[in-house]
């Protein structure tokens, strides 16, 4: 991989060039930077913790074998989103015609979510969030999880989206308002 002497950061442009070039060992630090935005996002619209890591996956998969098409290496993240969410598409769509051919022939049985252990929070908490952060609209929930999950500053979620960062600054507020007022009953109950 990329010499990285004193733990350097290395620019997603850098990764992206080295992996172009051969070195497979740098989109293993692809997959460990952006792993937990790609699972959060897959989890914010699919709500099943295994199948969103599938998704996870395949799109990882999908970006490694279509890297080459990618114009702007340092947008790695927001292209990633995006194979994210067409997978995501593509799992519903499966899932929804499975489900017709199953209701035909039997009840299909209820999906268990696991739950990631989240301190301070109860197992019906933590799905409640997921549920809501769920019911963003599309643009909004990708931009909570990659400030919340991938832990991406507003400039750096503009750069990878290829917006401005006011205009995701605006959006985000918007999210905040929305969860806000949404997820009261849930900062209800840690009050208590």
């Amino acid at each position: 991989m990329l010499d990285n002497p004193g733990r350097i950061a290395v620019s997603d442009e850098q990764l992206v060039a080295a992996v172009l070039q051969g070195d497979i060992s740098a989109f293993g630090a692809i997959v460990e930077r952006y792993w937990k935005m790609a699972t959060g996002l897959a989890l914010s619209r699919i709500h099943n913790t295994a199948e969103a890591e599938d998704i996870a996956q395949e799109s990882f998969l999908k970006a490694y074998s279509n890297l080459h098409r990618l114009r702007d290496p340092s947008r790695f993240a927001g292209w990633l989103c995006m194979i994210v969410s067409q997978q995501c598409v593509n799992y519903i769509r499966k899932t929804a015609h499975n489900n017709k051919v199953l209701s035909r022939q039997a009840p299909a049985a209820a999906d268990l979510c696991t739950v990631a252990a989240n301190p301070g929070l109860s197992e019906k908490q933590v799905h409640f969030v997921r549920e809501t952060v769920g019911r963003l609209p599309g643009k909004f929930r990708k931009l909570i999880v990659m400030r919340f999950v991938a832990g991406l500053s507003s400039v750096e979620i503009a750069k990878q989206l290829g917006k401005r960062p006011g205009t995701v600054r605006v959006w985000l507020h918007r999210a905040y308002n929305i969860l806000r007022k949404d997820l009261a009953p849930v900062l209800e109950e840690i009050k208590s």
